[in-house]
This record gives C-alpha cells, sequence and structure tokens, in this order.
C-alpha cells in the first residue's frame, strides 16, 4: 500500500505543478499533460481500494482504465500537442478521445476474477481482468504513449545539441525520456515474474519524470532559483 499512495503523493505533486505552468501560460499541452497526471493519481488511489478486504471491482477498474490504459496515451497526446502542428495534434486528440471510449467500455464490460481480485498484493492485476478486447486496447495505448513522450523527448534534446543547447537541458530530456520508459517496463513486471517490483518500479519511473520536469522548469537566477516554465522542446 506504501508504494501506491507514494505513487499518488508525486503524481499530485507534478500536477500541482504542471497546473501552475498552465495558469500562467494557457498551453494546451500542459492542460493535456494535467489530465493525465491527474489519471495517475486517481489510478493509484483506486488501486488502494481495490487492495483487500476491501477488494472492490470497482476501484479495480478505475485503476486499470486511468492507469494502466488511459494515463500512458494522454501523457504523449500532450508531448504530440508540444512539438507538432495545432491540425495534426487536434487531429490526435479525437483519435484518442473515441479511443478512450472505447477502452473505458471495454474494461466496464470485462468479467473481473474475484478470487484473483482478493489476493491482489502490490502486483499490476495482471489476471484480474478475463482476456478481452480491453487487452489489444491497453497495448496500443500504452505503445503509443511512450514512443510519443520518449520520441518527443529525443527530438528534443537532438534539436538542442545541433543549437548546443544547455547541457541542463539536454539531460532533462534524457531523464524524460528515461523515466517514461521506466514507468512502461513495470507492466511487464508480471511477465517477467516480478509482479512485487510493480509499483517500485512505477515510483522509481515517475521520479525520474519528474526530476526531468524539475531541470526544464527552475532555472538558476541572481536571488536563486526560479521558475522557467518552459519545457525541452520550447528551449
Amino acid at each position: 500500500m506504501i508504494y501506491p499512495l507514494a505513487v499518488a503523493a508525486i503524481s499530485a505533486v507534478f500536477l500541482a505543478a504542471v497546473l501552475r505552468q498552465y495558469r500562467q501560460r494557457g498551453k494546451p499541452y500542459q492542460l493535456i499533460w494535467t489530465v493525465a497526471l491527474a489519471m495517475s493519481t486517481a489510478a493509484s488511489l483506486a488501486y488502494v481500494f481495490a487492495l483487500p478486504p476491501t477488494a472492490s471491482a470497482v476501484a479495480f477498474r478505475v485503476y486499470y482504465v486511468f492507469g494502466a490504459e488511459l494515463m500512458p496515451a494522454w501523457l504523449g497526446l500532450g508531448s504530440i500537442f508540444l512539438v507538432t502542428p495545432r491540425q495534426i495534434a487536434d487531429w490526435a486528440l479525437a483519435t484518442l478521445l473515441a479511443a478512450s471510449a472505447l477502452a473505458a467500455g471495454a474494461v466496464a464490460q470485462a468479467t473481473v476474477n474475484s478470487s484473483l481480485l482478493a489476493q491482489l498484493n502490490g502486483g499490476p492485476g495482471s489476471g484480474v481482468l478475463e482476456p478481452g478486447p480491453w487487452l489489444p486496447l491497453t497495448i496500443v495505448l500504452n505503445t503509443c504513449g511512450v514512443i510519443a513522450v520518449v520520441g518527443v523527448a529525443m527530438y528534443s534534446g537532438v534539436q538542442l545539441a545541433r543549437r548546443k543547447g544547455s547541457g541542463r537541458m539536454l539531460g532533462a530530456n534524457a531523464l524524460i525520456a528515461a523515466g517514461d520508459l521506466i514507468v512502461g517496463v513495470a507492466g511487464s513486471m508480471a511477465r517477467t515474474g516480478q509482479p512485487e517490483l510493480f509499483w517500485v518500479t512505477m515510483f522509481a519511473g515517475w521520479i525520474v519524470i519528474f526530476s526531468g520536469f524539475l531541470l526544464t522548469s527552475y532555472q538558476p537566477s541572481a536571488s536563486g532559483i526560479q521558475l522557467a516554465a518552459r519545457t525541452p522542446a520550447e528551449s
């Protein structure tokens, strides 16, 4: 229970920081990242209620929809809004809204294995939902989300290197890409026979992503550290 709560806490802090930037600058990608981080926070808290003795099937579905299915894709959508023309970004948004509705509906209709849910103990919950349409949707949404976040971070890093930009910003891009890959790897813990490492890995991934975000958002000034409110691709 400690690590899901820790992930919820860091997601909430991250959410507050991005929301502050959105209020200052009103950029669409900041709003989308705020939504993604709200999903991460909600999913982590829902997981706690899915654990025994509560073993709530509703809480597990909420955890799965927001955490396993939608959050990675919406985080990736924010990255798309950051670097692509608005027309392409709007098309991606419309596509993801439709896919999100399908994915959430598929999880809502999936059969829950009550006996496996009652044994949930720190793992990702593999097997709790009986196989169905939600599975390929989850794989596609996760894959696209990771590709978008990592791809944009790498693209931004290359652009910075070509312009001989700040080493701090290059490091920030590397951290964001690495952190998102770590979060993506967390989902494979069950398949590697180490489901108990799922939340530890998730927590580590969010720490790395948040560290990269802080590098992009804060810069030294004459009076100390100040909020820069920018991202790697804007630098």
